[in-house]
């Protein structure tokens, strides 16, 4: 008992990181918090006079966790809550561990066993996160999976059921399981889908589960019952979010890739689809006429699809272009027989199913001769290649809709602009729903004294469902003569000049710029060695 009294928290200290750090937002240092909110834990629950006693902890705790099963499936939304609620359950729940180890503290005889043994739980959880789940999952379920288990620490409660908590406890159920039998049933009902939009049905599906975890928290000192309606909210929040029916799940070091097929009779039929994380990394149609049609972000209409049709222009006898970010290979679809692509991928899983002809052919199909792919972190294989030597260079990594922090920093747009011809661009794809990273790569721009223009492109309403995505760009280019071609656009402006329209004004899809500090705006820069 005292080794899961110290893995839950431990496990789960890492699995709210890579929730936050993967789902919600990328940024330096995050997670500085949980570690720090594991530590204060162990401070509070050893003490003499705890600050904060168990009876209060546990109250919390039945809270935060109701709130945050009610949530855990659902990445959009004010991140600032979101990281509020993930952050708060995982606090009171360490904690409530914590306390009920301090609990069983044993006499000073042996207090050595005692504290081996909760070093063996730390190890247990830690282990069981970073090589375990990743061996046994094809997603991430370590994370919702040990907060509903560590349900079962609480109170069971004494003497018999009282009537009144069964009830709650089958309420909380048929609620939880309500949404995701409406959706079903929806599938049948098209004119229904049709009256009311997506977005609606989230939100009345996730104000079902809140009047669910109002349920759980009544019996919060029934652990049994406490812990059922919490599973069934979590797979409730989870099936409503699933978004597609999955062909293809797997797993890396580096997280999940799914692929899934959609219908779009636009585009003549199926579609596949790749997703990381929230986030659709690529789309392709599987009917012959449009098969070879780059889509979402890679379309011809939108900023990236632009560069590389400028940058084929401007070099007729072939251009040279380097695109961090595999994804589903679309931008090979551009690749004419003269010109070089390369792609800079960092996780091999993403190079074999991008290159796989039973999902996407982009690669292999469409693309007009060999594609390479150098696998590996693009900030250290990219200073292996040949200064001047790129045309266009399109920086559009993601791990689910966070951006790699450290790819957007001065170093490494100055690591960009070495590998670019006196006339090379560089196109940092910016799109967030999260955080305001727009800013920052401006002032790293500003910061190395180098022209650069904006653009958000708005997906229109008369195209295919999968042919475009709004997408946020950034074009920069070491010369004035590099970035003439694209100053002539009226798509295209300056950050300053953009600033004066909201952007949630300016994207179809509700996006809140974050009210972050001042400082946040200045160059990101790397520390100094």
């Amino acid at each position: 008992m005292l080794i899961l009294l110290a893995a839950g928290p431990s496990s789960l200290m890492l699995g709210v990181t890579a929730h936050l750090s993967t789902d919600v937002a990328s940024a330096p240092f995050l997670w500085v918090a949980p570690l720090a909110l594991y530590l204060l834990t162990f401070v509070i629950a050893f003490e003499a006079r705890p600050a904060i006693g168990l009876p209060l902890t546990l109250a919390i705790q039945g809270c935060a966790s109701a709130a945050c099963a009610a949530l855990i499936a659902f990445r959009t939304g004010e991140w600032a809550v979101i990281f509020a609620i993930h952050l708060a359950t995982f606090f009171f729940t360490a904690l409530m561990c914590h306390q009920l180890l301090a609990a069983r503290r044993p006499a000073p005889d042996r207090l050595t066993e005692f504290y081996l043994l909760l070093s063996l739980g730390g190890v247990v959880g830690g282990v069981f996160n970073a090589l375990v789940a990743p061996a046994i999952f094809n997603m991430v379920w370590e994370y919702p999976l040990v907060l509903i288990l560590v349900g079962l620490f609480r109170p069971w409660g004494r003497g018999p059921l009282k009537r009144w908590e069964v009830a709650c406890m089958l309420a909380g159920v048929a609620i939880a399981l309500t949404p995701p039998g409406v959706l079903e049933a929806m599938r049948y009902s098209p004119e229904f889908r049709a009256q009311v939009p997506e977005q609606h049905m989230v939100r009345m599906a996730q104000a079902a589960l809140g009047v669910a975890a109002l349920f759980a928290f009544l019996i919060r000192d029934r652990a049994v019952l406490f812990t059922v309606v919490i599973a069934t909210m979590v797979w409730s929040g989870y099936h409503i979010s699933r978004g597609y029916d999955w062909d293809l799940s797997e797993r890396s070091f580096f997280g999940v890739m799914r692929v899934a097929t959609t219908p779009d009779p636009a585009l003549g039929g199926p579609v596949h689809v790749l997703m990381h994380g929230t986030t659709l990394h690529g789309a392709q149609a599987q009917a012959a006429r449009h098969r070879c049609r780059p889509t979402l972000y890679y379309a011809t209409s939108t900023p990236l699809g632009q560069a590389a049709l400028q940058a084929q222009s401007l070099n007729p006898q072939g251009a040279v272009i380097g695109v961090v970010g595999q994804g589903a290979g679309a931008m090979a679809a551009y690749k004419r027989a003269q010109d070089r692509l390369t792609f800079f991928e960092i996780d091999p899983m993403v190079d074999r199913m991008s290159r796989d002809p039973r999902w996407f052919s982009f690669i292999n199909g469409c693309a007009d001769g060999p594609v390479r792919t150098v696998l590996g972190d693009a900030r250290l294989t990219m200073t292996r290649e040949a200064a001047g030597s790129y045309d266009l260079l399109v920086i559009d990594a993601f791990t689910s809709d966070a951006v790699p922090t450290h790819l957007l920093t001065v170093e490494a747009i100055r690591g960009y602009l070495r590998l670019l011809k006196p006339n090379g661009v560089v196109v940092l794809h910016l799109s967030n729903r999260n955080l305001e990273i727009t800013l920052p790569a401006e002032a790293a721009a500003q910061a190395l004294d180098v022209p650069n223009l904006h653009q958000i492109y708005i997906e229109r309403d008369d195209t295919p469902v999968m042919a475009e995505a709004s997408t946020e760009a950034m074009i920069i280019s070491p010369t004035e003569a590099g970035i003439a071609p694209y100053r002539r656009r009226r798509s295209l402006a300056s950050i300053a000049a953009d600033r004066r329209a909201p952007l949630d004004r300016r994207l179809r899809q509700p996006v809140r710029r974050v009210d972050a500090p001042v400082a946040l705006f200045r160059a990101v820069r790397e520390p100094a060695p």
